[in-house]
Formats: structure tokens, C-alpha cells, sequence
């Protein structure tokens, strides 16, 4: 299976100088969790990606405020990126390796077109397991029901 079979298509992006309550807002109107930073007034220079753990960990546990703190406080600079053409167990492996559960997903540009969370592999997954259950259940029944033909004996 490949990451471009189940990504999420398009990007959540927030500008560097906006606040974490911005961000916090933003994140529960757009149903994601989280948000690429983009320089200021530029949409499409990526500085770093922030989640709501971030937001969590990094900035409500240690008392500072939403309100006050700005999201290039707590954003993590390196974007870990896969390739929309690469395969999910490599993608899987890059998110293990750096202790991430979203990778932006690029095009053969190095534009990133969307994200792959660990969410998206998991629902993927186990769609693919639901399927294999059905095909053994499936072989199972017949096998019961006798639906299946003994050996002929010559």
C-alpha cells in the first residue's frame, strides 16, 4: 500500500505570529491536529508544523498562557516529509525512527500536498485486516457448511 492511497489531501496552515489560542481554535474548526506554520504573509514558505500535543506539553502544562504565547514558541522547526509515492511501511518506519505520528506528504516537486498521520495508517490498516477476518470467516463457513467438496476417490 502506498501513501498516496491514504493520505489526507491539502493542509492546515497557520501563520508563525499568531497565537497558540489561534491555533488551538483553528485546529478544533478544521477537525486536524495539527497545523503547518508558514512565514508571515507567506503561505507557502513551511517554517515548522505545531500539534496539539505541542500546545498541550510544551505550553498549557507549564502554565504559560494561549493567549500570550505565539506558536513559533513551541513549533517544531524540522518537518519530517515521505514522498506520496512511498510505500506505508516506509512511511511508518520514518515516523518510529523520529518519535512522530504526522508526516507532511510531498509530490515529485517537493511541494507538500498533505498529511499522513499515524490515524490515517491505522483506519488503513485496519481496513485491511477487517478484510482478511471476512475472507477467513468467509472460508470457514464453507468449509462448516460442507460446502466444499470432499476428495474423489478413484
Amino acid at each position: 500500500m502506498n501513501v498516496n492511497e491514504i493520505f489526507t489531501r491539502g493542509t492546515v496552515h497557520v501563520a508563525a505570529s499568531c497565537t497558540l489560542q489561534q491555533a488551538a481554535s483553528q485546529m478544533g474548526d478544521q477537525h486536524v491536529g495539527a497545523l503547518v506554520v508558514t512565514e508571515d504573509g507567506v503561505s507557502n514558505r513551511i517554517v515548522g508544523i505545531v500539534t496539539d500535543r505541542d500546545i498541550v506539553i510544551k505550553a498549557t502544562a507549564s502554565g504559560a498562557s494561549p493567549r500570550e504565547m505565539l506558536v513559533t514558541d513551541i513549533m517544531s522547526e524540522h518537518v519530517m516529509t515521505v514522498s506520496e509515492d512511498a510505500d506505508v511501511g516506509d512511511a511508518m518506519q520514518i515516523m518510529s525512527s523520529h518519535g512522530v505520528r504526522r508526516l507532511a506528504v510531498t509530490n515529485d516537486n517537493e511541494d507538500i500536498v498533505g498529511v499522513l498521520s499515524l490515524d490515517d495508517v491505522i483506519e488503513a490498516l485496519s481496513r485491511e485486516w477487517s478484510q482478511l477476518s471476512s475472507i477467513i470467516r468467509y472460508g470457514q463457513h464453507r468449509e462448516w457448511s460442507g460446502a466444499i467438496q470432499s476428495p474423489l476417490h478413484l
